[in-house]
């Protein structure tokens, strides 16, 4: 099936870009995908935890980042991996643009090939469903992914600031300022598709009683 998200970063396209194309900083910010291996420049491992029901799968996946544009404006990923018991598997043909929304935001645009086998593929048989929980996971994803960004660029910030210059953001007494809170995709260890495909559905219906006369 055929899936398209946009969304929008608070964050130049240079810096989005740096976040998207590399899988330390990517990978982790979709919910329950630990990143396990880098392989090369490229490629990488990681495990995606999944809760359908009562039953838990951990597909064991790998991927690559592929055709990406010398002017970080397109780029692809090729994912796939299946369930450690044989339950079930995924295969993800990504395709991403990003455009320049001004000079302080950046729309990326994912078009997304998907096929999906075994337990997670029964829930998911509708199209619709499938689609909505896509629909959550990007949002969580461009949360989490804002969130890396926003943090690597204040801290870009503070590695050319002067020595005076640290002292005067540290405030009067010189010491330094409280620490931001930590990333919250790290607070998500699985994806709960039960959840996913309830919380698609409400949606759905609030969806069709806003159009209604």
């Amino acid at each position: 099936m055929n899936l398209v998200n946009e969304f929008v970063l608070n964050a130049p396209r240079a810096d989005v870009w740096a976040g998207l194309t590399n899988p330390d900083i990517a990978a982790p910010c979709m919910p329950g995908t630990v990143l396990t291996e880098r392989i090369g420049d490229t490629g990488f491992k990681a495990t995606v935890s999944l809760k359908v029901g009562p039953v838990k799968l951990q597909f064991l996946g790998e991927g690559e980042l592929l055709n990406l544009a010398s002017d970080q404006s397109y780029g692809e990923v090729l994912a796939k991996g299946s369930d450690s018991k044989g339950r079930g598997s995924f295969k993800a043909e990504m395709k991403f643009n990003l455009s320049e929304e001004d000079a302080s935001k950046t729309r990326v645009k994912v078009e997304t090939e998907l096929t999906l086998t075994g337990s997670v593929a029964q829930y998911g048989r509708g199209v619709g469903i499938v689609k909505e929980i896509a629909s959550q996971l990007t949002s969580d994803f461009t949360r989490n992914l804002e969130t890396k960004v926003i943090r690597l660029q204040a801290d870009s910030i503070s590695q050319t600031q002067t020595p005076g210059e640290i002292h005067e953001s540290s405030g009067a007494t010189g010491q330094p300022q409280p620490s931001r809170p930590p990333e919250s995709e790290a607070q998500q260890t699985s994806i709960n598709v039960v959840q996913l495909v309830f919380t698609g559905i409400f949606r759905w219906i609030r969806s069709f009683f806003s159009r209604t006369p």
